[in-house]
Formats: C-alpha cells, sequence, structure tokens
C-alpha cells in the first residue's frame, strides 16, 4: 500500500469542508488535481471513501472510519516530528471529545484527575445535544463520544466502556425550613422539562403521565435547568452528579417520591481502529474511571 501523506490531509480537508473546490483552495492545489489525489487514496485503500452523489459530498461508511484513522496518522506523524525537534508541547496530540452537554464538565474532570500535569494530554472538547454527539462519531469528527446507551454504537465498527449510572432526581429549591418549596400533591406543578426531542427529554417525558406538571421552561443543557431550579421557578430532573454541591448545601432538595427517579447509564465511545497515542491514553482514563465507578 503507498498512500502519501499529502492524500491524507487532503481527504481530511475534504471531510471537513465536505465540498471539492474548497478543500482544494484550502490545500492550494487546483480542483482536478485535489480530485485526482482523492481518487488514488481511494484506489491505495481500496474502497470508495466519499459519496460524490450528494450535494454537498458525503463520506461513505469507509470514508467515516478511514476519516479516524487518517486523523490518528496524520497526529503521529506530526507527534514524531515535534519529538524529533523536541518542541512538542503536551504529546503532541490533541484528543478530539464530542460530549452531551450533561456529561462534559463532570466527565472531562475525571479525566483530567487521572493525569499529572506534565502527562496530560490536551483535550478539545464540544458540548452538544446528545443526538448531534452521536452523529459526530459516526462522521467520524471526533476521537471520543460521551454520551447515554445507545444499542447501534455497541456494535462494530464501535467499541464502548460504560463509564457510569446517573439518578435523574426531581429537585427544587428550598423554603427557610429547608423543604422543598413545591410538592407533587398539588396540580399543575411548574416544570423546568429538557426539551422533548433530546435524550433526557425522553427519558423524564413519562413523568408527567404521573403527577401533574406545567411545563414552563424547556433546554437541553442541565445547568441552564439547574439555575432556574435554585431561583425558585420550578421543578427539575438532573442528574444527581451535576447537583452534589447544591444538595449538601440545601440550596436543592429532592422530591419525596422515589418513584419519580429516572436512572440513566452513560458510556464512551470510540470506532474499533486504534488512535494515536493520546487518544489510547484517555480511552484508558476512560476504563480507569468505569471501574472506579463500579465500586461506588
Amino acid at each position: 500500500m503507498n498512500i502519501e501523506s499529502k492524500w491524507l490531509e487532503d481527504f481530511l480537508a475534504l471531510a471537513e469542508t465536505r465540498n471539492f473546490s474548497g478543500a482544494a483552495g484550502l490545500r492550494n492545489i487546483t480542483q482536478p488535481a485535489f480530485s485526482r489525489r482523492i481518487r488514488m487514496l481511494e484506489q491505495s485503500v481500496g474502497a470508495e471513501l466519499v459519496d460524490r452523489s450528494q450535494t454537498p459530498v458525503a463520506l461513505t461508511a469507509s470514508g467515516r472510519i478511514f476519516r479516524v484513522t487518517a486523523r490518528t496518522l496524520v497526529n503521529q506523524m506530526v507527534e514524531g516530528i515535534s519529538h524529533i525537534s523536541a518542541l512538542n508541547y503536551s504529546d503532541g496530540s490533541v484528543v478530539r471529545i464530542a460530549s452531551a452537554h450533561s456529561l462534559a464538565l463532570n466527565l472531562t474532570q475525571s479525566i483530567q484527575a487521572q493525569f499529572s500535569d506534565e502527562s496530560r494530554p490536551m483535550l478539545s472538547v464540544d458540548a452538544m445535544n446528545v443526538d448531534e454527539a452521536v452523529d459526530a462519531l459516526r462522521e467520524g469528527e471526533c476521537d471520543v463520544l460521551l454520551a447515554f446507551d445507545n444499542e447501534h454504537l455497541k456494535l462494530a465498527p464501535y467499541d464502548h466502556i460504560k463509564v457510569g449510572t446517573a439518578d435523574l432526581l426531581p429537585v427544587c429549591a428550598a423554603d427557610n425550613k429547608g423543604q422543598p418549596i413545591y410538592h407533587f400533591e398539588h396540580d399543575n406543578v411548574p416544570w423546568l422539562a429538557f426539551t422533548p426531542t433530546s435524550y433526557m427529554g425522553r427519558q423524564t417525558e413519562t413523568v408527567r403521565h404521573e403527577v401533574s406538571l406545567k411545563p414552563v421552561f424547556l433546554s437541553s443543557m442541565v445547568d441552564m435547568l439547574k439555575l432556574q431550579a435554585l431561583n425558585g421557578l420550578g421543578v427539575a430532573w438532573l442528574p444527581d452528579f451535576a447537583i452534589r454541591t447544591e444538595l449538601s448545601q440545601g440550596r436543592l432538595v429532592v422530591m419525596k417520591n422515589k418513584a419519580l427517579n429516572r436512572r440513566v447509564s452513560y458510556y464512551a465511545y470510540r470506532y474499533q481502529s486504534r488512535l494515536h497515542p493520546s487518544g489510547e491514553k484517555i480511552w484508558a482514563a476512560l476504563k480507569k474511571i468505569a471501574t472506579d465507578n463500579s465500586f461506588n
């Protein structure tokens, strides 16, 4: 197999822009020459990587997998050159993580805590709604995905780790006696709800059939709903890991109806193809976090 490094960079530019002329411009070559190089890459790989029948162009299933491989190979070359020139920053590779909003802060901090300052890989974290984050992994736009239970991502060509579980707890602000300011025995309790199309929204949608709720605010972001709850504007179902401080301080209280709790599991996902060294370090750190959580 004879693959030139410039072809890999061409392919990554095309995967980013989804446009041959735009990618050719980024690579400072003519479009015909750029198209020939992409064809030569496909011939060397032995598979079509780009679906040219769509506008904008799309990556094929093989192309999405190869995008991860191409980025890993380019990162490894950059890392090797950096070591040789003694100019490496961190270990030369940035680990691209796509994460559900509600998991981004907590898991990023847990990952970073696994390393010393000198050995900690550089992370680039994009927090987004769950469905967008899943798409980012499928399109090869990230190295690692942090999200919730997804049966499709537990099958080849993906790998996964169950990192932990969380309880979605109904919480609200407390009165001056430390008691909830809202009660489910009342009608039309103001509900600070996740957007119905979000993962959390789908998990909590059933509670409206068990108690009388009136949606007053919608968001896909945990921190946004938490702020509204702290301000006394309603009841929100929030993951336990996101409200530990507020509960311990008495600023939020859990409504006393355990039947309304919802449990979710959260995972790390990746393609099975090997990541660059920093990516593998992060994957190993996630395995350690999963092991630690299993004993808690």
